[in-house]
């Protein structure tokens, strides 16, 4: 699987297309970083308008924000407060991952209809310290994060919502595909692949602290890439 974009002044290496959340993991190794440290986000002025959490689109286009300014604190207002996060591995990677990170994951069985765009199955999974830790890492390491094609959002009518019987909404999953993530340092790059890549997210409703109003978090996010 290698990626269409290139550049005449980078060294670039497709890496397997575990994007973004995975990639924070693997890149982080790849790079040599082992330990976490302290990156502390830049602060800025509140921009004016509603949220992007306001809508599940613009969640997710909130994680592309949070992944190109290198910002942790934006990247932790989309996990829920009460640490029930999950990022789910994509099946075909599992084993290689297991073998190599078998503290860091625990394995979790999905049910059939459990989930509409996700098959049932075995899953390793890591929890919302975990991901922090990867994404902090990340951030604070890699001189460059960038989306040379981003990843096409679902349109809308695919969208699953979970309605109560009063009609709140109160979940959506929806599906991601292709884009090409690229991660590293100003001469040399790692990069997804953009062919085979899938990710699903199931989204949740939390009241903001600040505004109090219902905004959308990231409850599981599933990397369904095949190899």
């Amino acid at each position: 699987m290698l990626a269409s974009y290139r550049s005449s002044n980078r060294s670039r290496f497709t890496v397997p297309a575990m994007l973004m959340s995975a990639s924070a993991a693997c890149l982080a190794l790849i790079l040599y970083m082992a330990c976490d440290t302290l990156f502390l986000p830049p602060t800025g002025i509140p921009e004016d308008g509603p949220s992007l959490r306001s809508t599940p689109r613009g969640t997710i286009e909130y994680l592309f924000r949070s992944y190109e300014n290198r910002r942790i604190d934006q990247f932790i207002e989309l996990l829920p407060r009460n640490g029930t996060y999950r990022f789910f591995i994509s099946p075909d990677f599992s084993d290689i991952y297991a073998s190599t990170h078998s503290t860091d994951a625990l394995l979790t069985n999905i049910e059939e209809g459990e989930y509409h765009y996700v098959r049932s199955g075995s899953y390793y999974y890591w929890g919302h310290d975990s991901e922090i830790a990867k994404h902090r890492r990340l951030f604070d390491m890699a001189d460059v994060i960038e989306f040379t094609e981003y990843p096409i959002i679902d349109d809308e009518r695919n969208f699953r919502y979970t309605v109560t019987p009063d009609g709140d909404t109160t979940h959506v999953e929806l599906r991601m595909t292709a884009g090409e993530l690229c991660v590293g340092q100003r001469d040399t790059l790692f990069c997804t692949s953009k062919e085979r890549m899938i990710q699903v997210f199931l989204l949740e409703k939390e009241i903001d602290r600040r505004t109090g109003n219902m905004l959308w978090v990231i409850k599981d996010w599933f990397d369904l890439d095949t190899n």
